[in-house]
């Protein structure tokens, strides 16, 4: 047994089932981002796939997200157990999990959040590895030269190690290939979803408590991500600022950087104080209501790895309008509206056609069929079997 770890062995019914083991620490630590990925992988599994054993590997849990997924015999949490692997719990990641695979006879072993443990190499399973996006390397002014020293090392190993490595996006697996030299062949797209709740239309008592808590205009465009460059919130600001609409406010939710100065630099000069409001922290279950509250959804990013703000939108069934970039036209699809990153005219004229327009629901539907999780699981088991 492992000194350092907490290892408790499921008991299954089943004859042959895998012995799956998952990277959690982002799924039991982190908000947003890769925290999100790593619940809908282990939820989806679980829910579609619960034949087999499943073991999460974990150093630390917040106790917000210690109850994401539903307990069950087929689960084992993987954590820490000695004094010294819960005091040095990060390094207890990097290097004791390795051994663990093997120890535990696992049959695969998947990194969800762009790392595998150092010492991968010697697990005699299967290594898969997902990769979110490059931007540290696509942008490298926005991160500092030690995290992207760090980054750097830890994608390319996990790149290398990985039997099969899972790219959020079209846009992403070119990014590999092309940065590390990964072999097309074991490069493979695997989407995700969105939370089901943002398909699952609100009631009007709903509605109303959520319009009222947070103060939110009769009507509004809606922006969702933290507030940086990169997101290129200041081109929808200037685009909302020209249509000039008499009722139409503008509604930001997300983290704050430094570059929200731009913006309140801008609102101040413009004398845009009631019409546009900024929101931070928003509850999983408030977050659907206000997407369907709102009369569009702007998603302006200069490059994302996936995007699953698009996602959410087209789910809440409301206009989507994104930049013509990276990943997003695959995620939008042919259901939302394109402009041009730094076009403030071409998002004039998107947002005007968004507020004369009726979604239409047989092409919604369609296109979103790609990103159902069950097809997206079977995906994925596929990829775990091959």
């Amino acid at each position: 047994m492992h000194p350092t770890s907490n290892i408790q062995h499921p008991t299954s019914s089943i004859q042959h089932p895998m012995r799956i083991g998952l990277d959690a620490k982002r799924a039991f630590n982190n908000g947003t981002g890769l925290g999100n990925y790593s619940r809908f992988v282990i939820n989806g599994l679980l829910k579609h796939f619960p034949q087999h054993e499943y073991y999460l590997f974990t150093p630390t849990i917040k106790p917000e997200y210690q109850n994401f997924y539903t307990p069950s015999e087929n689960v084992k949490l993987i954590t820490p157990e000695s004094l010294l692997g819960k005091t040095f719990s990060s390094l207890w990641r990097t290097y004791s999990i390795a051994g663990m695979c093997n120890e535990l006879k696992l049959d695969i072993f998947h990194g969800l959040s762009n790392e595998l443990p150092v010492g991968i190499e010697s697990f005699t399973g299967k290594k898969i590895v997902t990769i979110h996006d490059l931007i540290f390397l696509r942008y490298p002014n926005y991160y500092g030269n030690i995290d992207r020293y760090i980054y750097t090392k830890k994608f390319k190993h996990a790149c290398a190690q990985a039997d099969w490595v899972l790219a959020a996006s079209e846009q992403t697996k070119r990014d590999i290939i092309s940065y590390f030299g990964t072999s097309e062949q074991k490069v493979k797209v695997s989407y995700q979803n969105c939370n089901d709740a943002f398909g699952e239309p609100a009631t009007a008592e709903q509605k109303e408590i959520v319009a009222s808590t947070y103060s939110l205009p009769e009507q509004f465009a809606l922006c969702v991500g933290t507030i940086e460059q990169r997101k290129n919130q200041l081109t929808a600001l200037q685009a909302f600022h020209k249509l000039n609409h008499p009722t139409l406010k503008l509604v930001f939710i997300g983290k704050q950087t430094d570059y929200a100065a731009l913006l309140l630099e801008y609102i101040d000069e413009h004398q845009l104080q009631h019409d546009v409001q900024f929101l931070e922290q928003i509850p999983d279950l408030d977050l659907p209501v206000i997407y369907q509250l709102s009369s569009m959804f702007i998603y302006a990013s200069e490059f994302e790895g996936f995007g699953i703000p698009i996602l959410e939108g087209l789910r809440s069934n409301i206009p989507v309008i994104a930049a013509n970039a990276s990943s997003l036209p695959e995620v939008g699809g042919k259901v939302a509206h394109y402009f041009e990153p730094k076009d403030v005219s071409g998002l004039l004229g998107c947002m005007s056609n968004a507020l004369n327009e009726q979604p239409n629901k047989e092409i919604l539907q369609q296109h979103l069929k790609q990103f159902d999780t069950s097809t997206l699981m079977a995906s994925l088991l596929t990829i775990y079997q091959s």
